[in-house]
């Protein structure tokens, strides 16, 4: 049997290179209906949207290729959306709610099975059946590509500018000098959809409000408030617990899941999403029973170990000593309401998401164009737009893309046919 032979790896250096070479090969037309600033989640949805509906599209993107932000989503797995797409989850809910219209779980998930995606759900939260984002970003770029759209990445756009017939987008090599980068260069179009990350900047020119934008969906640095539970011993432990944000004693979110424990903080999903809400001085409660009732912390306690409900270390740290049935109990109700002042948001490297970004007052929420620049459409994170974990955020990326992307082609269009 002749033996089999192994393609050789590349190196990161040559894949690079490959990447490089590969968008200089595509061609950027001088001209085109629509311009998608931006090839991520939304931009992707938004220039397939408009190329279906008829207008010649193109995406700029300043990565080395498109949709590989998707990849990193969901710890590679692409939690895409949500079968509780609750407008109260998210930042400008109002204006989410108009955008996303009565039938946007539907409109996402027809989008998606047009486009080839099987999926699966756990607990509400919809994976790729395969569990891989790659998947995901595969049928985008397959579907985009079947409708003519012209992928042009390794390209930053650095203007967006008004022009006679039009806008005028001006982008240059996202690696200058280096080999195999494409030229820089510039695109006019009937109209622009802004989907990319840094809009804020580029919003500095044509005088559109703007929030300031900040990362949100991370870790949440805190101090102990006399609970008796010092983080450094429960360093990387991680515990089921009801969350609770509280403001001046005052409730203001709730969430069960799973907790991490840093020397220097929390972590973990349910303190991403308070993360989105909390300012210094609020208070983080911790619930480790998850609302187990006086006789079940009784009747577990009366085995002389907190172990049964607690992870055992975090039973040891809280005092729980030998085998005792008042020390137990006095743990297992310890760890009902430990509570945690908040410093300040951590590990923001990491953050899942920005907030701030063009403020949504200034778009229509039928059509994302933007009221003072006509022909300038935003979707995506983009827009003073966000949400909490659990496929919300790219939930929003799909369905604003779609509006976006069929709106700008609708105006470009219709220009056209004058």
């Amino acid at each position: 049997m002749a033996a089999r032979t192994r393609a050789k790896k590349l190196s990161r250096a040559e894949l690079r290179e490959h990447a490089l070479a590969a968008a200089s090969a595509v061609g950027v037309p001088a001209a085109c209906d629509v311009v998608v600033a931006g090839g991520g989640a939304s931009g992707l949805v938004a220039a397939i949207a408009a190329a279906e509906a008829g207008a010649r599209t193109c995406v700029l993107e300043q990565d080395l290729e498109c949709g590989r932000k998707i990849l990193a989503t969901g710890n590679g797995r692409c939690n895409f959306a949500n079968e509780d797409l609750d407008p109260a989850r998210y930042r400008n809910g109002a204006f989410v709610a108009k955008v996303a219209g009565a039938r946007w779980l539907e409109e996402i998930l027809g989008f998606f099975a047009a486009s080839g995606l099987a999926w699966a759900s756990e607990e509400g939260r919809l994976y790729p059946l395969s569990r891989q984002a790659a998947s995901v970003r595969n049928v985008l770029l397959a579907r985009a590509r079947r409708a003519g759209v012209t992928l042009a990445p390794a390209r930053k756009v650095t203007s967006v500018a008004p022009a006679a017939d039009g806008w005028k987008v001006s982008f240059s090599p996202a690696a200058p000098g280096e080999k195999g980068a494409p030229q820089a260069g510039g695109i006019t179009a009937r109209a622009v959809v802004m989907a990319a990350g840094g809009g804020s900047e580029l919003a500095r020119g044509l005088g559109l409000s703007t929030v300031a934008e900040g990362p949100v969906l991370c870790a949440l640095a805190c101090e102990p408030e006399n609970n008796g539970l010092e983080l450094a011993l429960v360093d990387g432990r991680r515990a089921h617990a009801h969350a609770r944000l509280l403001r001046g004693g005052s409730e203001l979110w709730a969430e069960d899941g799973e907790v991490l424990f840093r020397p220097w903080g929390l972590s973990g999903i349910c303190v991403f999403d308070l993360s989105r809400r909390a300012e210094a001085g609020d208070v983080v409660a911790l619930d480790l029973t998850c609302g187990m009732t006086d006789a079940e912390l009784e009747t577990a306690a009366a085995t002389g170990t907190a172990d049964g409900v607690l992870d055992p270390q975090v039973a040891a740290a809280l005092g729980a000593a030998g085998s005792n049935p008042a020390s137990a109990l006095a743990t297992l109700r310890q760890a009902r309401d430990l509570h945690f002042l908040v410093t300040d948001r951590a590990e923001t490297e990491h953050a899942q998401v920005t907030r701030g970004g063009l403020a949504v007052t200034g778009f229509s929420p039928e059509t994302l164009e933007c009221a003072s620049q006509p022909g300038l459409f935003a979707c995506g994170e983009v827009l003073d737009v966000d949400a909490d974990c659990g496929g919300f955020n790219l939930a929003w990326a799909w369905r604003s893309g779609q509006v976006a992307g069929a709106s700008a082609a609708a105006l470009a269009l219709s220009q056209n046919r004058k």
